[in-house]
């Protein structure tokens, strides 16, 4: 066992930021803390650091009760967001900080501390910059540096704060490669949070969907994303329609009739009807039921909007089959649902 959260709450004043909750993250694996700013997901991780008290709850760390040890006995590395790197320090002496500072009983000798630092800025790809500054380096390198100085203390856990959210997104997605590569290197298990889904669906083993300082959903990333068990989580993950709709029989029936599709979900009545644009289909029809109102090209991909009996639906599809099925703003066509998710209304 890596971590077990049990109970945890905490308030600011009137303000709740977690409310009763249980985690626990296994060991090697990676976990993504995903939510809305508010959902209480940094509030969470600061308390696995140690650097925020819950009010109430437990947390073990590898079978060991944690909260009354102090952030540095509980062997956990943290990344800011933002770095905090010493910029009086060379990128050498950042990642060796934690080792030097340590009592001189605990403290490795300076060979062996050299060793180490040569190993994580070869691991982290920075060993030619080790005589460099932090003002000397891009945003990207300046977290991997982050990371190399949260490693060097081999730490049981390491724990992540947004940590790609300062960098642009070419730099941010060349990074969750070579930090999901590095972790199935070294297998630590880890935490890292995050606001971006598409970083959550690319790097964990478990993304835990938060919201209003609960856990809304845990799963693997494709099931989160496949078999939502809210609303909130649906419209959280990726795009999506919400339609009202009535559901008899298992037939949802939406926009006023014109769309009718099967439902294994046990609904009954006046519901919600949720749809992945990726998941409808569309095909010129003179005498269909929709209307193209726009058409927007994304690289690859087509995302087009049509108007049917009042709601607005967006599909998506491949630009190349849009060209060849010559479907073009202002025209009418035939919508197809392929999956429809329904939750009560109300």
């Amino acid at each position: 066992m890596g971590l077990q959260l049990s109970g945890i709450s905490k308030r600011f004043g009137d303000y709740r930021a977690l409310d009763t909750v249980d985690l626990e993250v296994r060991t090697g694996e990676l976990v993504a803390l995903l939510g809305p700013s508010g959902s209480g997901k940094t509030t969470l991780l600061r308390i696995m650091a140690g650097l925020e008290q819950p009010d109430t709850g437990s947390l073990q760390l590898h079978g060991e009760e944690a909260l009354g040890l102090k952030p540095r006995e509980r062997q956990v590395g943290f990344v800011f967001q933002h770095y905090a790197l010493f910029r009086h320090m060379t990128v050498f002496d950042n990642v060796a900080f934690g080792l030097k500072v340590r009592p001189r009983s605990e403290r490795q000798p300076a060979a062996e501390i050299r060793r180490r630092v040569q190993e994580l800025l070869h691991l982290v790809q920075l060993a030619p910059f080790a005589d460099r500054y932090p003002a000397q380096l891009s945003g990207g390198q300046r977290q991997r540096v982050a990371l190399a100085r949260a490693l060097a203390i081999e730490p049981k856990v390491l724990l992540l704060d947004e940590p790609f959210g300062a960098l642009d997104a070419k730099v941010r997605k060349e990074l969750r490669r070579w930090l999901r590569s590095l972790h199935d290197e070294m297998h630590i298990t880890s935490v890292f949070v995050t606001h971006d889904q598409e970083e959550a669906l690319e790097l964990a083993d478990r993304v835990v969907v938060m919201s209003q300082g609960r856990i809304e959903q845990i799963g693997t990333p494709a099931d989160v994303y496949d078999n939502p068990t809210s609303t909130f989580v649906y419209e959280f993950l990726g795009q999506v329609n919400r339609l009202d709709c009535v559901v008899d029989g298992g037939v949802a029936i939406l926009a006023g009739g014109a769309l009718k599709v099967a439902t294994d979900d046990p609904v009954q009545g006046p519901a919600i009807a949720f749809v992945r644009p990726h998941d409808v289909s569309l095909s010129p029809d003179p005498e269909g039921p929709a209307n193209v109102l726009a058409v927007v090209t994304v690289g690859p991909q087509a995302r087009i909007e049509v108007g049917i009996a009042g709601q607005i639906l967006e599909a998506e599809m491949p630009r190349d089959h849009l060209a060849e099925i010559g479907l073009r703003l202002g025209h009418r066509c035939a919508v197809q649902i392929e999956r429809v998710r329904t939750f009560p209304r109300g």
